[in-house]
């Protein structure tokens, strides 16, 4: 466990939080750009040299949560999809019943691409988020409110093209940022942006730019929190 740079990541006091993985290994999702190519360069260099998935767990990991004094706030698998179906499922208990000894102590930040697969009731001290970038993706978000997830979040990270998004009821959160490591290519239009944004004040939901946005929504960027 270690302090994290991620902005939209904070302790319950504000200050800021940190990543836990536990699980670890190559990721086994190959996030693509709309054409199709993928642009993780984990996933890059796993096509590239054929190198197997494989995963690793540490409970000790899990232990340094455990005999954490103060309140925190933990972006758990901020490295691994935690729902993949190669993960053992008596890993992801263990991880979940760390969780759960930890509640309320801790806040859990819990994002994934595979919200159909999650296997675990979200406890009361966990934000559990979706990542969508493109249009394809949307179908993430009736997914997502169908959890009991105390905060829901939708991360739009990268925002790789215009979306059809129109469903905002349930959702209590939104991160918005672009892509990093590519150059401006695939950056985000302020439009885009707004339109969001827009949607966001219409419910009522917090919305987060994350400080990569600042040369194309300029400053001050909005960064809310759910309370």
């Amino acid at each position: 466990m270690q302090k994290t740079p991620i902005e939209w990541v904070k302790n319950p006091d504000g200050t800021q939080g940190y990543t836990s993985n536990p699980i670890r290994g190559l990721c086994p999702m190959a996030c693509k750009l709309p054409d199709g190519r993928v642009y993780c360069y984990e996933a890059r260099r796993r096509q590239r040299f054929k190198i197997p998935i494989h995963f690793e767990f540490h409970q000790k990991e899990l232990r340094k949560i455990e005999w954490a004094r103060d309140s925190r706030g933990i972006f758990l698998g901020s490295t691994i999809e935690l729902f993949h179906k190669a993960i053992p499922y008596d890993w992801r208990r263990a991880v979940f019943k760390t969780i759960r000894a930890c509640c309320p102590q801790h806040r859990f930040y819990v994002l994934t691409k595979l919200p159909h697969l999650i296997d675990w009731p979200m406890l009361e001290n966990i934000w559990l988020g979706t990542s969508i970038t493109k249009n394809e993706d949307i179908w993430r978000r009736n997914r997502l409110v169908l959890s009991n997830a105390k905060i829901k979040f939708i991360s739009f990270e990268p925002l790789l093209e215009r979306l059809d998004f129109t469903l905002y009821q349930g959702i209590d959160w939104i991160i918005i940022g672009r892509l990093t490591q590519h150059g401006h290519k695939y950056d985000p239009k302020l439009r885009w942006i707004k339109e969001i944004v827009r949607g966001c004040a219409d419910y009522g939901i917090k919305v987060f730019l994350k400080d990569n946005l600042k040369d194309i929504w300029g400053e001050p960027l909005i960064q809310e929190f759910p309370e």
